[in-house]
């Protein structure tokens, strides 16, 4: 049986071109929502969903659907954001105002948890060394730092895709946002290497399309509203801006990869300082001094 959809993002639509439309189970993943096409995760939804790349999206899917039609859909895609200086300092301020005032967001979960002067869950609060230690990476630009407190947090935690694979891809996103310099961008490309043999295929999937800057619509609005700020925002003031909204859309997806991808976006922009807003707190068993 053949069906149609009412959104499709494009790399969805590109493996299932490849694919004439079929896809099959994902081996490992046949209870979730994720298919494989032409050796491609991606993700059936209906309804209102999280728009992704991979996303393809019905108003009513039949489970008996084995192909699509696509040569007359038009795949969605975002359009590259590109931050000049202004912007990108908005950007931080911004992240440190959230990663100051993360309550009014929801009740945190995974690694944005840090953000409340606590410590994560099991098992997230045995890395919380490795995140301070990539946070204080990012603050000195020393990518080789970046790596080594990175790679440990890949393939870690619960969700159907890993809490540090959330994690450290939107750092990655967030960096890319800050004009990722050649360095930096060679870090990514090894981190994405090693993904493929530290978490698991849809792991792997979400992961690359964060650390290449092509994930959740809702990630792309957030980014876009922080930096439409100024360049000094104070935490009070975000009420004015559609950026509340925005981070509980992120949120919103999946149980807690929204939580996790909220957390590294934030350290991604904003470095040491967005873990330094709440006092002298213990991560990982070392009580650091806050820093301004």
């Amino acid at each position: 049986m053949t069906g149609s959809a009412c959104a499709i993002g494009w790399k969805a639509h590109a493996a299932l071109a490849r694919s004439a439309g079929r896809w099959t189970a994902l081996p490992g993943f046949a209870g979730s929502a994720y298919r494989s096409a032409a050796g491609e995760p991606i993700w059936i939804g209906e309804g209102t969903v999280a728009m992704h790349p991979r996303a393809v999206v019905f108003q009513r899917h039949s489970r008996r659907d084995d192909a699509l039609r696509t040569e007359k859909i038009i795949p969605w895609r975002l359009a590259p954001l590109r931050f000049d200086r202004d912007a990108v300092l908005a950007l931080r301020a911004g992240c440190l105002a959230l990663a100051t005032n993360i309550h009014p967001v929801g009740a945190a979960q995974g690694f944005a948890v840090l953000f409340t002067g606590e410590l994560p869950a099991f098992p997230l609060h045995q890395v919380a060394s490795q995140v301070a230690a990539l946070a204080d990476a990012i603050d000195g630009e020393n990518v080789e730092s970046a790596f080594a407190a990175a790679l440990p947090l890949l393939g870690l935690g619960p969700g159907l895709t890993p809490s540090g694979d959330d994690f450290v891809g939107a750092v990655l996103y967030a960096l890319r946002l800050r004009a990722m310099s050649d360095t930096w961008a060679a870090i990514s490309r090894r981190l994405v290497d090693a993904a493929s043999t530290r978490t698991h295929a849809i792991g792997v999937a979400l992961f690359r399309d964060l650390a290449e800057g092509q994930s959740f619509a809702a990630l792309h609005r957030l980014a876009a509203a922080l930096a439409a700020g100024p360049p000094a925002q104070p935490a009070e003031r975000l009420d004015g801006l559609p950026v509340r909204a925005a981070a509980r859309e992120v949120t919103a997806i999946g149980h807690s990869s929204g939580w996790d991808m909220l957390a590294g976006f934030i350290i991604g922009c904003a470095g040491s300082a967005a873990l330094s807003m709440h006092g002298p707190r213990v991560i990982g068993g070392i009580c650091k001094e806050a820093r301004t």
